[in-house]
C-alpha cells in the first residue's frame, strides 16, 4: 500500500515538473547624470619663526573663510606645530608651521573661483602656500537618490512587461519569483582631480569639465513559467 501511494505521488509530480521551469538572468539599467556640484579641498600652510606670527596669519585666513557664505564649507581644522632643525642629532625648534583645512562646494564654478582667488589675494608672503586639491564635479545626493529610485522603478516595470510578453509567446503563465538588485555602480562620485599650489594672485583656476556620468544598476531576475 505504501509502495502504491509512493508511485501515485511520483506520477503526479513528475509531469508537473516537466511542464514548469525557472528562468534566471541579469540585466543592467543605466541612467546618465550631469554632475551639478563642484567641490574641492583647501589647505593653507603658513611658516614663520614666531608662533604668534603664524597664529595671526591663520586667523586672517580663517576669518575670511568663515565670512564667505556664498559657498558651502565643511567643518575646518586649524593647527600649529613646531618646525624642527637638527644640530648634532639634537632637535631644535626652528620656527612654526600652521595649517588650515576646509572642504568647499558650490553649484556655481565662478563662486569657487571667487573664493579661492580671495584667499590668494590675502597671501602676501612667500612662506604662505595655498593648496587646492581634489577639484572635481559630483552629483547632489538628492539627485542621485532620485535617479536610483527611477532605475529601481524601471527595473520592476520592465520585468513585469517582459513576463507578460513571455507568457503570450510561450502560451504559459510566467510569473516573477524574485528581483535582486545586487550591483550598483555610481561612477559619478569619482571626478577628475586637479591639484596646484597657489603662488600669486595671477594663478588661474582650472575647473574640470562638467561631463555626464553613468549610474548603473545590475538586477537579477528569477521567473517561473508553468
Amino acid at each position: 500500500m505504501n509502495r502504491f501511494l509512493k508511485c501515485a505521488v511520483l506520477s503526479s509530480v513528475i509531469p508537473l515538473s516537466l511542464l514548469s521551469y525557472e528562468i534566471d538572468f541579469s540585466k543592467t539599467f543605466t541612467k546618465k547624470l550631469i554632475p551639478d556640484i563642484l567641490n574641492s579641498d583647501i589647505k593653507l600652510v603658513v611658516e614663520f619663526d614666531s608662533e604668534k606670527e603664524v597664529s595671526s596669519k591663520l586667523e586672517k585666513f580663517n576669518n575670511y573663510i568663515k565670512k564667505m557664505n556664498y559657498v558651502e564649507k565643511d567643518l575646518g581644522t586649524f593647527n600649529i606645530r613646531p618646525r624642527y632643525k637638527y644640530k648634532s642629532n639634537t632637535p631644535h625648534i626652528d620656527g612654526y608651521i600652521g595649517e588650515i583645512k576646509y572642504g568647499i562646494e558650490s553649484d556655481n564654478p565662478k563662486k569657487i573661483s571667487r573664493f579661492i582667488n580671495g584667499l590668494i589675494d590675502l597671501k602676501n608672503h612667500r612662506d604662505t602656500s595655498i593648496i587646492v586639491s581634489n577639484l572635481s564635479w559630483k552629483v547632489k545626493d538628492t539627485s542621485a537618490n532620485i535617479a536610483i529610485d527611477l532605475l529601481r522603478y524601471e527595473s520592476i516595470t520592465w520585468i513585469e512587461k517582459y513576463a507578460k510578453n513571455l507568457s503570450t509567446d510561450l502560451k504559459k503563465k510566467c510569473e516573477v519569483k524574485n528581483i535582486n538588485i545586487h550591483s550598483l555602480q555610481n561612477s559619478y562620485y569619482r571626478g577628475s582631480e586637479v591639484m596646484y599650489s597657489a603662488k600669486s594672485s595671477d594663478t588661474s583656476i582650472s575647473v574640470p569639465q562638467q561631463t555626464a556620468k553613468n549610474i548603473k544598476m545590475s538586477v537579477n531576475y528569477k521567473l517561473e513559467c508553468k
